[in-house]
């Protein structure tokens, strides 16, 4: 119930932004759909579900496939979630450079804490190439002033898709597996029109 709560939560952020991403898409041409149309399978060999290029021709065409639907699509935005429970989901969205008219499409995971993401440049002549996330932030920037982790805890710090941008998800392992450790602060990438700049922000459950 928290998984489809969480991208319940990501369809609802995208409704104000549906005019202007209409008319950022009318500039250059370049759309979600377009570019995912581009794009190879690969993200999806994260999930359980899997997809082949049939089925994501399929899925553009139809809507649908035997375990995915469109869940939301604006031009600058389209979601997959994974039927039949909606329970996970794959996003991919743009990012568009103001300066170059290059635009970065994020093409991530959503609904597990264990997220996988990939980030794409793609010029003003439509040439489509891998690049680097932004660097992981260091695990100190989440935890409070003086605290430290348990001596029996390793962390991670992966980068996914977030609402508004990209975000950087600690997780916490032990010899029991993943571990619980509070946060002081929350960690975004948020674009401002021409790159992604680090923020941090106090913690919200």
């Amino acid at each position: 119930m928290l998984h489809c709560l969480r991208i319940a939560a990501f369809l609802f952020m995208l409704i104000p932004l549906l005019a202007a991403a209409r008319a950022q898409a009318e500039d250059n041409g370049m759309t979600a759909r377009g570019l995912f149309t581009l794009l190879p399978v690969s993200i999806f060999e994260n999930t359980a579900e899997g997809l082949s290029e049939s089925e994501k021709q399929q899925l553009l065409a139809e809507g649908h496939t035997e375990f995915w639907e469109i869940a939301g699509e604006t031009e600058d935005v389209i979601v997959f979630a994974a039927l039949p429970f909606r329970d996970s989901a794959v996003a991919l969205r743009l990012f568009r450079n103001s300066a170059d008219g290059s635009v970065e499409a994020a093409v991530g995971t959503l609904g597990s804490p264990i997220c996988t993401m990939e980030l794409w440049r793609v010029d003003s002549s439509a040439r489509m190439v891998p690049i680097d996330t932004p660097p992981e932030p260091d695990i100190s920037e989440f935890l409070g002033q003086g605290q430290k982790l348990p001596q029996d805890v390793n962390p991670t710090v992966l980068i996914c898709l977030g609402q508004g941008g990209l975000k950087a998800q600690p997780v916490f392992w032990n010899s029991s597996g993943m571990a619980h450790v509070p946060l002081a602060n929350d960690v975004s990438f948020q674009w401002n029109g021409k790159a992604f700049e680090k923020r941090v922000f106090p913690h919200k459950e």
